[in-house]
């Protein structure tokens, strides 16, 4: 789809959205360019509102269609346009899940899995890449190959990585790669794709892992300690569905922290840039057990005093 001649309004700018001149973020203004059409483009089912008096302003602006879509008014997403609804750099090269979690729409609205026509990006936002196929991951990885800066972001499903996966990876001018682990089960399978990356040559800061948080703070920070100590970057994130929820304040304080690797890899004692030092290893264990922060700033002190003894 030609994109050139239709208008494409959001919400609201952030990372994702494209930036040429024919995106606006907001209500029309005085003058408007050219056009065939207007997409009023909705990803959050708590902007459906805003963006229905979006479609409403823009259709006093113009006497063009001005539609309205978008996954929070269940778009299944067709073939991928590069740069058209999200900025340039980004692409899908798939739709949909084979899984059926709870708590995750994009089956219910994407539906199976789809492999999608091949577009050029450095960043792969497939909700599960690597349930694609191996001839399709083949084809991407390929194509990965002439660009820098690559990552993994829609979430890998840990279980799924391959040791033919990972020499792909290697291959590549791989800046992230973005896990998930969206509850205790999914522990196990992070710690052990953890240790094969890091053995591979893959740094810490390579290694990202989004964890969903939201009714157990306890439980979510043993979570997010073990996704931590078994050598990736956890980046806590609320869960929102279908309707907004606002979180408290030391729930939002604790989402912060817990996404900002600088602020706890350093309370820590964790390297952002590189595995545990072995000397350490015994003490490592010792805090994930006993998950308590307290614990290993004592252990902290403690080493720092031996350290300065002559």
């Amino acid at each position: 789809m030609d994109y050139s001649k239709i208008i494409r309004v959001f919400p609201r700018r952030n990372s994702y959205t494209p930036d040429d001149d024919m995106c606006f973020f907001g209500p029309p203004e005085l003058f408007i360019p050219a056009h065939d059409e207007v997409h009023v483009c909705c990803v959050f089912t708590w902007d459906r509102e805003w963006c229905q008096e979006l479609q409403y302003q823009w259709g006093g602006a113009t006497d063009k269609p001005v539609k309205i879509g978008g996954p929070a008014f269940g778009d299944a997403g067709g073939d991928f346009v590069s740069g058209m609804y999200v900025r340039k750099g980004m692409t899908f090269t798939s739709r949909g899940c084979p899984n059926n979690c709870s708590f995750c729409f994009v089956p219910k609205r994407e539906g199976k899995l789809r492999e999608l026509p091949i577009t050029e990006g450095n960043i792969i936002q497939d909700n599960n890449f690597l349930a694609c196929s191996q001839e399709h991951r083949a084809k991407v990885y390929d194509m990965l190959k002439k660009q820098s800066r690559i990552e993994f972001k829609g979430g890998l499903e840990a279980v799924r990585l391959t040791d033919w996966d990972i020499e792909q990876m290697r291959s590549l001018k791989i800046d992230k790669l973005w896990f998930a682990a969206d509850c205790d089960g999914s522990v196990p399978g992070i710690k052990k794709v953890a240790a094969n990356l890091l053995k591979a040559g893959f740094r810490r800061d390579n290694l990202h892992c989004y964890v969903l948080i939201g009714d157990d703070m306890a439980k979510n920070e043993a979570r997010l300690k073990s996704v931590a100590f078994a050598g990736m970057l956890p980046r806590a994130q609320l869960y929102q569905p279908k309707e907004w929820i606002e979180y408290s304040e030391e729930w939002k304080k604790f989402q912060r922290y817990w996404y900002r690797p600088a602020i706890y890899c350093s309370d820590l004692g964790l390297r952002s840039k590189f595995p545990v030092a072995k000397e350490h290893e015994g003490e490592w264990t010792k805090l994930i057990k006993s998950y308590s922060l307290d614990i290993w700033q004592k252990i902290q002190k403690s080493v720092t005093h031996k350290a300065e003894k002559p």
